[in-house]
């Protein structure tokens, strides 16, 4: 075993989101960093991994395209991963499982972990109030639109009539309508999974690391958010009977590459692995 195996952390559970490989905002090799620096049992992708067409995949840069190819490295390692269905994972919507190596597709996971239910979701089913006010005011603005041209054509008539022109009242929008998405989601994950008699929920979708207990007069449950790796490079890692929140930024990890094995690929080499694997992976589905 090589020194550098010896310094990666053995983990139970490790819960990622919101990756959204392929686009600028990605970190990929700081991502890449810290999943060569681990050694889950279990991995999950919490929704919003890959943005874009399947297509888009050969258009990867190459970091990006390692950070795949590590997901594989990992599967055939050992690690289960469950890739769980995010409202950005456009080609996974048309699929049902067109992604090389140990992965299951889904769009939630339950699991229990020293006795205790654990359920895992993206969490975009609880943020329909948010995508509703932005419907309302999408169409408010439309509205206006209209009424105010209507009422800039109808000027020249108005002033011969002497007639009074009524300014319709501006619609206000939410103060600060992030903040109140982000509590909407949480308090609905949470009701939801006392209801369910589950002791912790996982989201993501909002992008916010949490670790929050909530309470009402059905019972208690732990919610829990992954965050990112856009802004906050964050994750959620289960070992010793609890979860922690672990943050790239708090504890940069130096002392690894991003593994070796992937260092001096090319994309051409990256990309042909990966397809002949996703092949390969189609047809043992099939059969």
């Amino acid at each position: 075993m090589k020194g550098e195996e010896l310094k990666k952390r053995i983990l139970e559970v490790v819960v990622i989101s919101d990756l959204n490989l392929g686009t600028p905002e990605c970190q990929a090799k700081e991502l890449l960093v810290y999943l060569s620096s681990i050694k889950p049992k279990i991995l999950v992708l919490n929704g919003d991994i890959i943005s874009g067409q399947e297509s888009d995949l050969n258009e990867f840069p190459p970091s990006h395209a390692r950070v795949l190819k590590k997901l594989q490295l990992l599967s055939l390692e050992g690690t289960k991963i469950y890739y769980l269905k995010g409202d950005q994972d456009e080609f996974l919507r048309k699929s049902k499982n067109n992604i090389p190596g140990n992965f299951t597709i889904d769009k939630e996971l339950f699991l229990q972990l020293d006795g205790k239910k654990t359920w895992i979701l993206h969490g975009d089913v609880f943020d329909a109030p948010s995508k509703l006010t932005q419907r309302i005011r999408h169409s408010w603005k439309k509205g206006l639109d209209v009424l105010f041209a209507f009422r800039e054509s109808k000027k020249p008539y108005l002033r011969q009539e002497n007639a009074t022109v009524i300014s319709p009242v501006l619609y206000k929008p939410i103060n600060n309508p992030e903040r109140t998405s982000e509590c909407h989601l949480e308090r609905k994950a949470a009701e939801r999974a006392i209801k369910k008699g589950i002791d912790t929920v996982i989201c993501s979708h909002n992008h916010q690391p949490k670790k929050a207990l909530y309470k009402n007069h059905s019972g208690q449950c732990l919610y829990l958010n992954s965050g990112d790796w856009m802004t906050h490079l964050s994750a959620l890692e289960y070992t010793f009977k609890r979860w922690k929140l672990y943050s790239f930024k708090r504890d940069k990890l130096t002392a690894f590459y991003g593994d070796e094995a992937l260092k001096d690929l090319t994309l051409s080499e990256l990309h042909k692995d990966f397809w002949n694997r996703a092949e390969q992976n189609k047809q043992r589905t099939a059969s």
